[in-house]
């Protein structure tokens, strides 16, 4: 690594945490930087004059937040909602390794001041950021709440999904929609086991077609992008700041990814006709699901998982908000706080929320309910055939819509119950500085071992340095 690049990030880094300082020194109220804040008309609610203040913490206009902290506030309970809207439009280009500063203001505001009591994840424009701060100590558990909630509990909710967002046993986020990364193929291809190993996805590549492709091509970097981008954060361990990207599981899957043709970093045509071994999914309906048939007795697709060691490739995201609570806010404000964002998980709440309006009876899913009443009711509804026509138009001709049967989306539920990893996007900078040294692996300008050991090195600094 250029020794010089390696001083710079360094300093960048010493800068940011000197000035952020430890999240369990005394809380200490300060002057909000207000260049980090945006003043806006539409966040503008009124407050009674003895109201106790609930700072949330957002980015950008969300007409659903607003209502409902509107509504939280009617109920005259002494307590107050109001937005803190944060400027997060970044510093300019970030290199790659480098901190990108686009959250700096709102870290700050979060570690040192007692300035804000409520923080949704949207507000962060690097998601890796807010996880960090949920290792660091800077949320409340919310286990105790839940304990204390008949209504909101691990009972009520998913506690598959619950437990694996959890840190350390502890519960510093509430997620309300959820979705499922994972990869699938056609089984007469992959087979019908569900989350393969490394070794699995070996064993069936090895017998397929010479022509087949990796999502419709056959160059390194499609590869790169199909089996391991979108898996890249199961390499960095959120909970202990440390990094595993000299493992043998990423090293064979970057070996795999080299066999292919280099590409040269340029755009190739899809091939629709030649064997499609896997492709990435995105699963965050039931309603996707119905042309795979997966209940059947010759489904159409097999959920086979991101490649590795232990077979557990597949994972949650949030597709909706997760919801914390400052550490450095009262026990009072903590108690209140949580009376509002335990409303984002109720049956009634996510019942109305979780579907996007469309024309007429047509509505689209936006996730997975965490609550489990709202979560069976949707999926009776789709199966009820109640969020779309039977129907529809298509250039003057009339087709059928197809649904999903009951038994597919049980075995969607099954699925999803198997699944014990909750990962978030990774950082820009981060992922910069992996993808410049795999294309100089690619490229043939380094080797294995030294693009690991360069992976490993450079990470390792900047997450440490995150900690």
């Amino acid at each position: 690594m250029n020794t010089s690049r390696l001083k710079i990030q360094t300093c960048i880094i010493a800068v940011v945490i000197a000035a952020t300082c430890s999240i369990t020194s005394c809380s200490q109220s300060s002057s909000q930087n207000k260049s980090a804040i945006i003043s806006n008309n539409f966040y503008d609610i009124s407050e009674k004059k003895d109201d106790i203040i609930l700072n949330f913490a957002i980015m950008g206009e969300d007409t659903i937040l607003k209502q409902a902290a509107e509504k939280f506030n009617e109920i005259d309970n002494g307590y107050c909602i109001k937005f803190t809207e944060y400027n997060q439009q970044g510093y300019g280009e970030v290199n790659s390794g480098e901190l990108e500063l686009s959250d700096f203001e709102l870290i700050q505001d979060i570690i040192n001041t007692d300035n804000i009591d409520i923080i949704a994840s949207c507000a962060f424009k690097n998601e890796d950021n807010y996880r960090m701060l949920q290792k660091k100590g800077a949320f409340v558990d919310l286990y105790p709440f839940m304990n204390n909630d008949s209504e909101i509990n691990i009972k009520t909710l998913n506690n598959n999904v619950i437990s694996a967002i959890a840190i350390d046993e502890k519960l510093y986020s509430l997620p309300t929609f959820y979705c499922i990364y994972t990869m699938g193929g056609d089984p007469k291809y992959v087979g019908n086991k569900n989350n393969w190993t490394y070794d699995d996805m070996m064993q069936y590549w090895d017998a397929m077609p010479d022509n087949a492709t990796i999502h419709g091509k056959r160059t390194k970097e499609e590869a790169f992008y199909t089996l391991i981008s979108p898996n890249l954060a199961s390499y960095i361990d959120y909970e202990d700041g440390k990094v595993k990207f000299n493992s043998q599981e990423f090293k064979k899957c970057l070996e795999f990814c080299n066999s292919f043709d280099y590409g040269n970093q340029e755009k190739k045509e899809y091939d629709f006709n030649a064997p499609q071994f896997i492709n990435t999914l995105n699963i965050d309906s039931f309603m996707g699901i119905w042309p795979f048939e997966i209940s059947s007795e010759f489904p159409k697709l097999t959920f086979v998982g991101f490649p590795s060691m232990d077979g557990r490739g597949a994972f949650f995201k949030s597709c909706g908000k997760c919801f914390s609570i400052s550490s450095k806010s009262s026990l009072e404000k903590q108690k209140a706080a949580w009376e509002f964002i335990r409303t984002f998980v109720t049956e009634e709440w996510q019942i109305e929320n979780v579907l996007s309006p469309g024309e007429g009876k047509n509505k689209t899913e936006i996730g997975f309910c965490i609550n489990n009443n709202a979560f069976e009711t949707i999926k009776n509804n789709v199966v009820n055939k109640e969020y779309s026509e039977e129907t529809y138009q298509n250039k003057n001709e009339e087709f059928d819509t197809v649904f999903p049967s009951k038994e597919d989306c049980d075995k969607l539920t099954e699925y999803i119950n198997s699944i014990d990893r909750w990962e978030v996007t990774l950082n820009d900078s981060i992922y910069q500085l992996i993808n410049e040294e795999i294309m100089m692996y690619f490229s043939g300008e380094i080797s294995i071992d030294k693009c690991v050991n360069n992976i490993q090195e450079r990470a390792s600094l900047w997450i440490s340095e995150q900690y």
